[in-house]
C-alpha cells in the first residue's frame, strides 16, 4: 500500500486530521474525550505542527504533532522537537508505516527546523508497550505528570535517530 506523509497547511488537510484525531481519540487514552482532544490540537494548531498520513486515496490513516521547542520552556529551547502525540487508524498500525512515518517526519522536521538537536516523544508511563517500542531508539530522560497520568520523556539526538530510521526504512522496504 502507498502511503504519503505531509503537513496540515491548508484548511482541507487540518479539517481532515482533526476528525480523525476526535474519531481516534481514546487511541491516546480509554479516558480522552472529544474537548480534551480538540484542546490538544488547538494547541498544535496555534503553537505546533501537524502532520498526516495518507494513502492513495487520501484517506487519513494516522497523524503526529509536534512543537518547535516545548511548552514548559515558552518554545524557547528550539534546539528540541518534541513529538506529542501520534495516532494511527488500529487497522494500520505496526512497524513498517510507525517507521516510515517517523523517518518522514524527522526529516520534516530537520528541514524546516535545521537547528533541532533533539528529538523527544512522550508516553504515558503505564503505556509498556510504547515505552518499550520508544526505548529501542531513545533513551529514557525523566517523567512529568499530565492530564492523563504519568509520561515518560524519551530523548535521542536528532542525527541518531535519522540514521537508525533510514537503516530501519531500507529494511522494511526491501
Amino acid at each position: 500500500m502507498t502511503t504519503y506523509i505531509k503537513r496540515c497547511t491548508s484548511d482541507e488537510a487540518l479539517a481532515k486530521a482533526s476528525l480523525f484525531a476526535i474519531e481516534n481519540r481514546h487511541a491516546l487514552h480509554p479516558s480522552f474525550g472529544t474537548l480534551d482532544i480538540v484542546s490538544l490540537l488547538c494547541s498544535h494548531i496555534t503553537q505546533g505542527h501537524l502532520i498526516y498520513i495518507t494513502d492513495e486515496d487520501n484517506r487519513v490513516l494516522g497523524m503526529m504533532t509536534y512543537y518547535h521547542g516545548t511548552p514548559d520552556k515558552n518554545f524557547e529551547d528550539t534546539e528540541v522537537a518534541f513529538v506529542n502525540f501520534a495516532i494511527m487508524a488500529r487497522a494500520y498500525r505496526g512497524t513498517r508505516l510507525f517507521v516510515k512515518s517517523l523517518y518522514y517526519m524527522v526529516e520534516l522536521i530537520t528541514e524546516a527546523h535545521p537547528d533541532v538537536r533533539e528529538l523527544r516523544l512522550n508516553a504515558l508511563s503505564e503505556n509498556t508497550y510504547l515505552c518499550r517500542l520508544y526505548s529501542k531508539f531513545a533513551h529514557a530522560s525523566h517523567t512529568q505528570e499530565s492530564a492523563l497520568g504519568e509520561e515518560t520523556v524519551f530523548c535521542v539526538r536528532i542525527h541518531q535517530i535519522k540514521s537508525i530510521l533510514m537503516r530501519l526504512f531500507r529494511v522494511q522496504s526491501q
